[in-house]
């Protein structure tokens, strides 16, 4: 299990979610990174219609790290992919450092997302063909811009494999590659980054590694990361954790801690029983 620094220990607060015109100005805060204002988000028409955001409205603080947890199905990697820009919400709107995306073309919004954007996936998605130098580069070469080679070694440097450079991913092991996802990630100095399960291939130990990467960008870097997980232990290590239940935002929880994380889990599934009883 994954062990968080010693200073995020301590008390824990769980408290409903606001709701009405409140959810409006919870999710507008001036401190945000991004704003999701009354999202909802379905799938398919008619009986066969999905659900998977119903009006969620939250805000992530600039410098901060959220997580957001729940049962299988609950709408999580929905709610990332929307925030992110990588779909489109059915309604509500979407804010990252003021640019509204859901008013953005496909084009400007994919050119958007290169520039302010930082991702971390489960698959990774490195290319195979190229050095881990040429892997963490992408993003500026893919947006045309100029590759400060020195700028690579910094952040190499910064995630601990500078001196992997010119290796290829498949000649890592599993920790250094998703290393190599990370720097990628910050490469293009972006205003959030989001991370999808970014621990759930990983053993305890590189786990644990890539999390202190995270937690260190938030506060060395001042980065603002949104990370999706189903493990309390992974989640521990936010500032706050976000719980969702259905399509719906169910509770926030402050300073949070692997018991208490998992105590919510077990409630939502016994309310998930109840309901199918």
């Amino acid at each position: 299990m994954a062990t968080r620094p010693e200073k995020r220990q301590g008390g824990t607060r769980i408290h409903p979610p606001p709701s009405g015109a409140c959810q409006a100005a919870f999710a507008g805060s001036a401190a945000a990174a991004v704003q999701v204002v009354s999202v909802s988000k379905s799938y398919g028409h008619r009986r066969h219609r999905v659900d998977a955001l119903q009006d969620v409205s939250v805000s992530f603080a600039r410098g901060t790290l959220t997580a957001v947890m729940g049962l299988s199905g609950c709408g999580k990697s929905t709610l990332l992919q929307c925030a992110a820009g990588l779909d489109k919400p059915t309604a509500g709107s979407v804010r990252i450092g003021g640019t509204d995306l859901t008013r953005l073309s496909r084009r400007k919004l994919s050119v958007f997302r290169r520039e302010r954007v930082g991702f971390v996936f489960q698959a990774l998605n490195l290319v195979p063909t190229l050095s881990v130098a040429e892997n963490i580069a992408l993003p500026l070469r893919l947006d045309g811009r100029h590759v400060d080679h020195r700028r690579v070694r910094e952040v190499a440097g910064q995630v601990g494999i500078a001196g992997q450079l010119r290796r290829l991913p498949d000649t890592l092991s599993g920790g250094q590659r998703q290393r190599v996802a990370v720097a990628r990630a910050l490469i293009t100095d972006p205003w959030v980054i989001f991370a999808d399960e970014p621990t759930a291939a990983l053993d305890p130990y590189m786990s644990e590694a890539v999390l202190g990467l995270l937690r260190r960008a938030v506060d060395e870097l001042h980065q603002t990361v949104v990370l999706v997980t189903h493990a309390p232990d992974v989640a521990a290590w936010a500032d706050r954790v976000l719980l969702l239940d259905h399509g719906r935002l169910a509770g926030v929880r402050e300073s949070p801690d692997p018991a208490g994380l998992a105590g919510d889990l077990r409630r939502l599934g016994a309310g998930e029983a109840a309901g199918h009883a």
